[in-house]
Formats: C-alpha cells, structure tokens, sequence
C-alpha cells in the first residue's frame, strides 16, 4: 500500500483487489487507507456483490456489510457508502472523515476536464501507463481554447511521463516540449532535454538548452543524472538478457538467441495484459 498501516481488525486471508488499480487490499485498515486516498479513482459498481461478501467472509464485519447491503438497495449515493465504511472502524476519526467528504463535493464541483486529469495521475502513481495516456488524450482531445493553458501543460507533462515509463520515447519528449511552452515549468524542460540527451550527445543539445535559458550548471547537473541512469540501465535483467541473446546470435547459436528473445518478449506481453486490462 506504500505505507506502513498498524491493522488492528481481522487479516484477509483473500485479499480485496481493485481492479482498475491491481491494488491488494487485506484487512479493514488497508481498505480505509485506499479509499480515503483514491478519491478519483472510485465507483459505486466497486463496492457491491463481490466486495460486500468479503467484507463478510474475510473481514468478518457482519454489521458492515448489512449496512452495505440496505444502501446499495436504496440507491444511496457513493458518498454515503463510503462514509459508512471508514465510520465502521476506529481507523479514521470525524474530522478525517468530514475532510474526505468535503474532498468528494470537491471533486464533483471540478470540470470534467479537471476530473479526468485527476483520475489519469491517480492511474499514473499506481502505474497503469496505457489507461492515464488514453484519459490525458481524452483532456486534450477535450479541452477548449479557453483552457488554462498551464493546466494544459501539466496535462502534457504528465502524458510524457507515463509514455516515457512506457518506452515510447519520442512520443514523450514531444509531450515533454509542448508542456514547457504552455506550462513553462522548469521539469518539463528538465524532462525534454533529459530525453534529447539519451539521442544526440551533450555537444549537440547544450546550445538548446543555451536557447531556453538553461544554467551551464543546471544543464550539466542534466547530463550527470543521465550518464548515471544509463549505467544503472545497463546492470538491469531485461538489459543483461537482450546482451545475452545478441552474444547467441553473434556466434550462431540461433536456438538460444530465439529461446531469450521470445523470454523478453513473453514477458513484455505479460506487462502489456496487465496494462490493459
């Protein structure tokens, strides 16, 4: 969960699983903490059937899920659910919980522009790469020319860091630029010539980075940072095992070379199903 929770109710044997977030949820303390810290991320639909027979089975808070089941079939309002679950226990007090309301109304005062922004970071932090680059396209594709053009910007910072997490490295440095001339933030140009540092060598982008204002300083603290990841790169599994299958190939060892390639690509399979999912 990313955080150290003292859980003083019963352990899950089975965990709860959000699906849009993969996040595995065991005890009644877990699930406030995520609840209280998704506020984007949640729906009504997540907290019928399956989850009401786990608070049962697993957590065994009976009066919790009768609760449940009464608001579900009156229609009640996904705040009113929510509220009824971190009132269950001690692991929020009032004041916690008012705030977590007032974060609610919030929200559904926000535009729909502004609520999808927040939905797709949310997706970003617990690294569902495709899903935020589809929700920050739809802010774009949907945003006016009236936005906010430093909301625009962020939105575009924010698309570039997920298509960098996701290899498409082009794609971002372009995301990258177009966020510093709206937003005019100084990550996004960190972020931008970080990437151009990767294709063109220091000589080549320094003059750029002259151009935008950049500190020789700075910009030398840039290329530091990059030479440093490209040696941490180079001692990782994935990259240790595509040198392994260049060195078969080289040497004509055609079965091992094409047993390693079809591993990595098994493997980059398996994390794309779990993107789209």
């Amino acid at each position: 969960m990313g955080k150290i929770i003292l859980c003083e109710t019963r352990q899950a044997v089975v965990p709860y699983v959000f699906v849009n977030t993969k996040v595995e949820v065991y005890s009644y303390e877990e699930l406030c903490f995520y609840i209280y810290n998704n506020v984007a991320l949640l729906q009504k639909e997540q907290f019928q059937g399956k989850f009401v027979q786990w608070v049962i089975s697993e957590l065994q808070m009976q009066d919790l899920a009768d609760r449940l089941m009464e608001q579900l079939a009156s229609e009640a309002d996904l705040v009113d659910i929510l509220v009824s679950i971190l009132s269950a226990g001690s692991y929020y007090d009032p004041a916690d919980i008012r705030q977590f309301v007032d974060k609610q109304e919030l929200l559904g005062l926000l535009p729909d522009v502004e609520k999808k922004k927040l939905k797709a970071d949310s997706f970003l932090m617990y690294k569902r790469l495709l899903k935020a680059i589809s929700l920050y396209d739809e802010v774009l594709n949907q945003a006016d020319q009236t936005e906010d053009q430093r909301f625009i910007g962020d939105v575009y910072h924010n698309k570039g860091v997920a298509l960098a997490k996701n290899m498409e490295l082009t794609k971002a440095k372009t995301c990258f630029l177009e966020a510093y001339e709206r937003n005019h933030k100084k990550p996004s140009l960190e972020a931008y010539l970080m990437l151009r540092l990767l294709e063109a060598s220091k000589e080549d982008v320094e003059p750029e980075a002259k151009k935008f204002g950049m500190e020789e300083a700075d910009f030398m603290r840039l290329s530091m940072l990059v030479e440093d990841a490209i040696d941490d790169s180079d001692n990782t599994v994935i990259y240790t095992r595509y040198q392994k299958a260049l060195y078969n190939k080289e040497h004509g060892d055609y079965e091992a070379f094409n047993q390693r390639i079809d591993m990595l690509l098994n493997q980059w399979k398996e994390e794309f199903r779990e993107q789209v999912i």
